[in-house]
Order: C-alpha cells, then structure tokens, then sequence
C-alpha cells in the first residue's frame, strides 16, 4: 500500500513539472511578424510514435484556432491554408517565396498502472518566411497530464491533451505573426 502512495505521489510531481514547462518561442534571424500575406501555409505535422487520435485532433484544432483568430483580422487577414503535398514533392523554388509552418509531434509516452495513468507530449513548431533560408520562428512546447482512471477515460485525456497542446501551439504562433 505504501508503495503505491509513494508511485502516485512521484508520478503527481512529474505530471506537474511536464504539465509546468514553459513554451519557447525563439524569434530568429529575419522573422518579419504581421506578414502581408493572403496566406500561410501549414504542413501535416509530423508525428513519431503518437496515437492517431491525439495527432489528428491536435492538429485538426490547430488550424481552426488559427483560422478562427484570423477571422476577427476581417480584410486585414489572411487564412491558414493545409499544404496537402508532402514537403518534398512541392517545389523549393515555391516554398522560398512563401510562408509556410511545418510541425512535429513526439515524445509521447502514456505510462499506465492499474489506476492512473501520466501522459507526456512535446510538439514543435517552425516558420519559414521569403528569404532567410532557415526558419526565423520556433515554437516548442511540452506538456502532459496525469489522471486517476476513476475520473476519466484514456480517451478524454488524449483529447483533452491534444486541445491543450494545439490551443497553445496557436496562441503562441498567432502572438508572434501579430506582435
């Protein structure tokens, strides 16, 4: 019994330092915020070993969020378009001449026991902008969250995961493009 009170207090703290690590925002060389542009183009992120369901709907929410925020902008905005090609099929003569975000979801660990389980994610984020040929934004974010299995569903938690994650991913975007 006290072995399983010292598992959950431990796997509280480490759910609670994931779930408090800060996102970074890195503003690189040549990064040019309000883009006077009619588009930004976004790539499918790229997930590694990440749950289907958690990676769709993360970045599904990723780009409603983003669309809804440039939906206030009115004329002033512009729109946050899904590049349906993979990246290396679209011509380098035409991704330099455009914005475009590409994105990585990993690090995803679900560690379940008979009652709880701690879910960790990292995801990351980069902007490439007409001239500079590296990215001049980068985004990285972890986060997770620990649940009792009497409260909720694994399932509940992925989703839940997967806004919280896309919710700050665009947040974090959206205030850097707008700053």
């Amino acid at each position: 019994m006290a072995r399983i009170f010292i598992g959950l207090c431990l796997a509280a703290l480490l759910s609670a330092c994931v779930a408090g690590s800060p996102l970074v925002v890195e503003r690189k060389t040549g990064f040019a915020a309000r883009p006077d542009v009619d588009a930004v183009f976004v790539v499918p992120f790229r997930t590694v070993m990440v749950p289907t369901a958690v990676a769709d709907a993360l970045f599904d929410t990723f780009i409603d969020e983003l669309n809804r925020r440039a939906e206030a902008l009115g004329e002033d905005g512009f729109e946050f378009v899904i590049l349906k090609e993979e990246l290396g099929r679209i011509d380098p003569g035409w991704l330099a001449a455009h914005h475009y975000v590409t994105g990585e979801v990993f690090g995803y660990l679900e560690d379940s026991g008979a009652r709880s389980t701690d879910i960790r994610i990292k995801a990351r984020l980069e902007l490439r902008q007409p001239g500079p040929a590296e990215p001049t934004l980068m985004i990285e974010y972890p986060d997770g969250l620990f649940f009792e299995h009497e409260r909720a569903t694994l399932a509940e938690k992925r989703a839940e995961l997967a806004q919280r994650v896309a919710t700050a991913l665009a947040a974090a975007l959206w205030g850097a493009l707008m700053d």
